[in-house]
């Protein structure tokens, strides 16, 4: 009975530092979420306590494998999870049932397991693996473009080459597009050159006061002479002449 109780001292501690090292050292430390951390320690603990009850009663190993995958779909239906929630998500699982399950004779391999285990989470889930790959959702508003138009469309948005995209939806009705996106930042793509603007005539509407009339261009310049400039008149000759078109004035 000492036996069997400093056994499961041990592989309870062998689970309790895997399950810690999978949660805080990696993916706390990768992707920032405490939710989940509290759901990872409380699967793999709470599977563990299952499992190893099961191996030290009557209780058959199919109830626990049973029991197994009835936590995993409920506690992964409950929420929205990535597809590198679900990766940690299954490896606590399993840390929990393989140190859970483990006889007295096992430990070395359980063990093994569980070094294995966080060692292929640890590089697989590396910020060096595969740097430049990233997916994005991308909805696109407006009436949707064609097919042959979308890459080179999604390029000039996202700046960055497109390696790959599938087309989700496309609604006619609300003039909207839904792509999933694969993108390469490792190959940035260059904007298009926008065209010069006219500088005299962004100086022309902005300082009005400073242009000069020109008879060639300006319509309200006739003969080169300035129409807005009166002539000047002596008071002592009395009033201008009128003059009508067409006729000869006296």
């Amino acid at each position: 009975m000492t036996t069997d109780y400093e056994h499961f001292v041990t592989t309870l501690v062998v689970d309790l530092v895997a399950i810690s090292l999978l949660t805080y050292a990696l993916y706390f430390r990768r992707h920032r979420r405490r939710d989940l951390t509290l759901g990872f320690m409380g699967v793999n603990v709470g599977l563990f306590a299952v499992s190893s009850f099961t191996a030290t009663s009557t209780i058959s190993i199919g109830f626990g494998i049973g029991l197994f995958a009835l936590l995993s779909v409920i506690r992964l239906r409950s929420t929205t999870a990535s597809q590198e929630e679900i990766g940690y998500y299954f490896v606590a699982l399993v840390i929990g049932l393989v140190n859970g399950l483990a006889t007295e004779d096992q430990w070395g391999v359980a063990i093994t397991l569980n070094v294995v285990l966080l060692g292929v989470m640890f590089v697989a889930d590396h910020p060096r693996m595969l740097p430049h790959t990233q997916r994005h959702l991308v909805v696109l508003k407006g009436v949707p473009l064609p097919l042959a138009s979308l890459q080179g469309k999604l390029e000039e948005r996202l700046g960055y080459e497109v390696t790959r995209l599938r087309v989700l939806e496309m609604d006619y009705s609300n003039k909207r597009t839904r792509v999933d996106v694969r993108i390469n930042t490792d190959r940035p793509i260059e904007p298009p050159a926008e065209p010069k603007a006219d500088h005299k005539a962004d100086h022309k509407a902005e300082h009005p006061a400073d242009h000069k009339a020109d008879p060639e261009t300006d319509p309200e310049v006739a003969g080169g002479v300035d129409l807005a400039v009166a002539p000047e008149v002596d008071p002592a000759d009395g009033p201008p002449p009128v003059t009508f078109p067409g006729r000869v004035n006296p």
